[in-house]
């Protein structure tokens, strides 16, 4: 078997290859397959060997406080801010036709420390200052203390029936972060405030199907109870689903309550429907809410 003097490593298809240069006296080279995310088995393999000295030397810590996942995460971070930069800065060279300062361009101007809490846990990342100041992060946003994908994991423990207490303690149990009651709610707060506005979003003039119907499911406002939700689904007419609202009702399922349903769904825009289905006791709905 011959032996490689010189390669570069290019990826095709999810396969890093090996890709033979001017150099390279044989092509005997071995292919190494990447994950979705494009960690080489090399790389893989590396970090296996890694965790793996960690249990013989008393135990592997994946999240949390001095865990591995949020050095990870850090690197990572910090790499995707200094490339960050280097675009910003590049794009603001081109513009000003020079690097530095005295012809006009940019350049950098040190760090300021930041600390983040991600779905790991907490990291301090240095993120690189310019010397004007319109470098602005995209992976973290200006006063951004935390990120995406905690929310929703915030957002799916207050789901799941847990309150604010229980979140905070959840998060300093298993990701060693220290967090308070009043970021929980901002961060519900805020999820609120998206669903008012899809609540309240407008609709087509016309659709052709509508279905209505109420569920009853058990909510906690104070103490658990079943209440119906009220459910309106239509059929656009490029033939997609849309539901156009849920309502969540006192006590049981009522013509009263739909007579209020279908009346907002007027008020969002809705002029005309074509086909109402519904399985209404008495067979019959309001009408008057929709023309």
């Amino acid at each position: 078997m011959s032996t490689t003097t010189d390669h570069l490593i290019e990826a095709a298809d999810g396969v890093s290859l090996a890709v033979a240069g001017e150099n390279i006296e044989g092509a005997d080279v071995k292919s190494m397959p990447v994950s979705a995310n494009g960690l080489s088995s090399e790389l893989l393999e590396e970090l296996a060997a890694l965790a793996a000295e960690k249990v013989r030397l008393g135990g592997l810590r994946l999240m949390g406080e001095g865990g591995l996942l949020p050095e990870l995460a850090q690197h990572l971070m910090q790499a995707a801010l200094e490339a960050e930069m280097d675009v910003h800065l590049a794009a603001e060279a081109g513009r000003a036709g020079g690097r530095g300062s005295r012809s006009g361009g940019n350049m950098r101007n040190g760090y300021r420390a930041k600390k983040v809490m991600t779905e790991v846990g907490t990291v301090t990342v240095q993120v690189p200052r310019d010397r004007l100041g319109t470098f602005t992060p995209r992976l973290l946003p200006k006063y951004a203390r935390r990120t995406g994908a905690l929310d929703e994991m915030v957002l799916s423990l207050t789901a799941k029936g847990l309150t604010s207490g229980e979140i905070v303690a959840h998060l300093a149990e298993v990701y060693g972060m220290t967090t308070t009651k009043e970021t929980v709610s901002t961060i519900t707060d805020k999820a609120l405030e998206s669903m008012a506005e899809w609540r309240t979003r407008p609709l087509d003039a016309v659709y052709p199907v509508v279905f209505i119907d109420a569920i009853h499911v058990r909510i906690r406002d104070g103490h658990v109870a079943n209440r119906p939700v009220y459910v309106a689904i239509a059929v656009t007419a490029d033939g997609y689903r849309e539901i156009l609202g849920l309502w969540a009702g006192d006590g049981g399922e009522g013509a009263k309550y739909w007579q209020t349903v279908l009346t907002e769904i007027k008020n969002r825009g809705v002029r005309d429907v074509l086909m109402l289905v519904c399985d209404c006791e008495d067979g019959r709905v309001p009408h008057g809410a929709v023309a």
